[in-house]
């Protein structure tokens, strides 16, 4: 069992919480561990800073969090890398923006700040997106996850916008250089704390760190400069495969369509009659009244086709029976799991005169045992 805090205990909401309140939760944690407010203990203030924007980046987005409610930390393991969370992982900077204003990369997490080891040195903080690993999600059904099958992913990148060339402005104009950092795209800022100065090197907060300003931007790519392309590669996902599964496909296995690895993580929707639980298969199964008490062969669903199963007499409701070798393929390693039927004894309705009285009957013999 993990030993990590559950990310609502973390966040101070419920488990029904709405988006709006675990935004606001955020905003109220973030701003209480702002490390000008904890200069006593700068490092609990780091470290709970983190904590929080874990929690938040799973909780506010509906897949992660979809998957931490049904399997708790184990399920979103794989949206982050073998260290856990780090703050390349983090993808609600704008957030961050909303609540410490555009200066926050040079006040807050700039070079010399004590958030720097968490973002590391680079010129603008946080690592450039085409810097990051790449991940795709895959939904797929649990017969899917049972057969494997073969399926086209669409693999997101950027590309220099064709109608600007890559400036960002539009046709027949050009961008500006900024006179605020004079083309740099970085200012520098310093601090006296104690008996020493601190120098904090950010962004620049009026031209967003390009050292240039753009008063026309292009209307393909809204003056970013790079528009999005997507990329069909053939993905295998082999059998057993469960949800938060990952697969490494390589640049030099995509046909030439990929730059770069990306990791393919797998996502297993949830089955109305089967319920897994690793390798095993659970589901209920509802019989006779005369099928318990007399025994008989039922026919069950599996992930394979029908199979019958015996009753034996005498069954009582909740029963548990078990099918060998009827669950999933185990994915890291030959064989199957088992399913397991849960038998539910149906009590008869509406029954007419002469039903009865044999169960009247049936239950005085009962009682004279």
């Amino acid at each position: 069992m993990s030993d990590k805090k559950d990310y609502y205990e973390i966040l101070e909401v419920s488990r029904t919480a709405s988006k709006e309140e675990i935004k606001a939760a955020y905003r109220t944690l973030a701003k209480k561990f702002h490390p000008d407010l904890n200069k006593d203990n700068p490092k609990l203030a780091e470290q709970k800073f983190k904590e929080i924007s874990e929690a938040y980046e799973v909780l506010i987005d509906d897949n992660k969090r979809a998957k931490y409610d049904q399997y708790g930390h184990a399920g979103v393991a794989s949206d982050f890398g073998k260290e856990g969370f780090t703050w390349r992982d983090f993808s609600h900077v704008s957030d961050l923006e909303d609540i410490f204003g555009h200066d926050i990369f040079s006040d807050f997490f700039g070079r010399g700040s004590i958030f720097s080891d968490f973002f590391g040195t680079r010129k603008w903080g946080f690592e450039q997106p085409e810097q990051r690993i790449k991940r795709v999600q895959v939904e797929i059904m649990l017969e899917q996850a049972y057969r494997g099958i073969s399926t086209e992913v669409a693999v997101p990148r950027m590309d220099v916008c064709a109608d600007c060339g890559g400036t960002g402005a539009a046709r027949g104009t050009t961008p500006k250089t900024c006179t605020y950092c004079k083309g740099k795209g970085e200012i520098q800022q310093e601090q006296l704390q104690g008996f020493g100065r601190i120098i904090k090197i950010g962004a620049c907060h009026v031209c967003g760190g390009r050292g240039k300003i753009i008063d026309h931007p292009c209307p393909s790519c809204h003056g970013c400069g790079e528009v999005q392309k997507l990329d069909k590669i053939s993905v295998k996902i082999p059998q057993g495969v469960d949800s938060g599964t990952t697969l490494r496909i390589t640049a030099d296995k995509a046909g030439g369509k990929l730059k770069e690895d990306i990791y393919v993580i797998i996502s297993v929707q949830p089955h109305p009659v089967f319920h897994r639980q690793g390798s095993d298969i659970y589901l209920e199964k509802s019989i006779t009244l005369i099928e318990a008490a007399l025994g008989s062969k039922v026919e069950v669903p599996t992930l394979d086709g029908n199979a019958l199963m015996k009753i034996p007499p005498g069954t009582q409701t909740d029963t548990l029976f078990r099918l060998r070798g009827s669950g999933m393929p185990l994915l890291k390693g030959h064989g199957y799991g088992d399913q397991y039927v849960r038998v539910m004894v149906r009590t008869p309705k509406d029954l007419t005169k002469r039903q009865r009285e044999l169960l009247e009957e049936f239950e005085a013999i009962e009682m004279k045992k």
